[in-house]
């Protein structure tokens, strides 16, 4: 019973750091560059993107002239996009972000009912996931810096939000699955 009302407490306080974070706070947007005209940028994509979908320019099938000269001279971009776009938030998106919530819940959870064998101290539960949780927010985005060219500062806003959330969610399952006192 404890490892389910974890997993709910996990989801609830992940949803309000990603609320308080992407919503509430301007930080994340600092990262972020403006285009001169939303619209005008929206149509250039439709014009050039023909489906919804990732693309990366240079991209592979461009020949190695085109991919040689993009490299050295610009742009290279990664594009996300989604043609006939997407609404802020859905009653699917919703219910993928409680499943979500619930799966890392969960799944720390378990994890830690696994270190209860060898540790019983709340802290050691934090500091053992966190050190897992370091290397989980860290090793996608530093390797998107190096291998894709992706910006630095957004990466590192994310390391951070990533983070964050992940001592948070930590924090509160280690609370619920520490064992009781005999």
């Amino acid at each position: 019973m404890r490892l389910i009302l974890g997993a709910l407490a996990v989801m609830v306080v992940s949803w309000i750091w990603s609320v308080g974070f992407y919503v509430l706070s301007p930080v994340p947007y600092w990262t972020m560059s403006k285009t001169l005209d939303d619209r005008a940028a929206g149509a250039a994509l439709l014009e050039h993107f023909p489906e919804s979908g990732t693309y990366i320019l240079p991209g592979r099938m461009s020949g190695d002239e085109i991919r040689n000269e993009m490299r050295a001279n610009g742009p290279v971009a990664t594009v996300y996009i989604d043609r006939d776009g997407a609404p802020m938030s859905s009653p699917l998106k919703i219910s993928l972000g409680v499943v979500q919530g619930l799966v890392i819940g969960l799944t720390l959870g378990v994890a830690m009912l696994m270190l209860n064998r060898y540790t019983t101290k709340y802290w050691n539960h934090v500091a053992i996931c966190t050190t897992v949780g370091l290397a989980y927010s860290a090793y996608p985005r530093v390797a998107d810096i190096v291998f894709s060219d992706f910006p630095q500062g957004y990466q590192w806003l994310m390391i951070f939000s990533d983070f964050v959330s992940f001592v948070l969610m930590i924090m509160v399952m280690a609370w619920f699955t520490r064992p009781r006192p005999a």
